[in-house]
């Protein structure tokens, strides 16, 4: 056999093991898709799905979805593992970082593992801060509303801040509840669960300095004229 035959034999048999590979790790991969919506049950258009492979969601993400079109319908094919999800619609170009007042957000991330799976199918409702406020707004008895402003270390009150609150001091992505932005004056208005939660305000979104001025405190009653400082600002 000639020099030449084994050479053509030797790619042939590397061109095979290469698509085998190919296809074994195409195999490996799945589907993640849904359809993201707003509070009307409306599809929203312009927005997308961050995908991480890490707890650490404020940074880049490390697989982004297609833009939804008119549809709402989002689609990522994705390696085989364990991911943290959330659908993002950004008036903003940016691709990371605190959002914005107008930006909408689904929330805590979404855990999904495709383990014995080849699709996930996942839809999400995205809502700005207003709307989220307005979510919580459902009154019962187990419901109170804190009011008052949020200021600057020296009692100036802010704008464009929100107050917030969680049952945690150190809490994971973003708080369970948080007010509209502040206007000018900063009243801002929480309705809260009775009970003790850790209380705070920011003016990024999510909060990134926020934790060190969480206070605890306990609300059983509507109350007024509780004032949050963001300090450094």
């Amino acid at each position: 056999m000639t020099a030449k035959r084994l050479s053509a034999i030797s790619l042939a048999v590397f061109l095979f093991l290469l698509a085998g590979a190919a296809a074994l790790r195409a195999g490996e991969n799945f589907v993640f898709r849904g359809r993201i919506v707003d509070t009307a049950n409306e599809p929203v258009s312009g927005a997308e799905v961050y995908v991480f492979d890490s707890a650490n969601v404020k940074r880049p993400a490390d697989f982004i979805s297609n833009r939804t079109g008119n549809d709402g319908y989002y689609r990522v094919e994705l390696p085989a593992g364990h991911y943290r999800t959330m659908a993002i619609k950004r008036i903003s170009a940016a691709k990371f970082g605190p959002l914005g007042k107008d930006d909408k957000h689904s929330g805590d991330p979404f855990e999904i593992d495709s383990a014995g799976t080849k699709e996930v199918i996942k839809d999400f409702t995205v809502m700005d801060l207003r709307e989220a406020a307005r979510a919580a707004q459902k009154r019962s008895d187990s419901v109170v509303r804190i009011s008052g402003r949020v200021v600057d270390d020296s009692g100036r009150p802010l704008g464009m801040a929100y107050g917030m609150a969680d049952p945690l001091r150190k809490f994971s992505g973003m708080p369970h509840y948080f007010s509209i932005w502040t206007e000018e004056d900063g009243s801002y208005v929480l309705f809260l669960p009775k009970g003790k939660l850790f209380i705070g305000a920011a003016r990024d979104f999510p909060p990134e300095r926020a934790y060190i001025d969480l206070q605890e405190v306990e609300f059983t009653e509507d109350t007024e004229g509780v004032d949050l400082i963001v300090r450094g600002d």
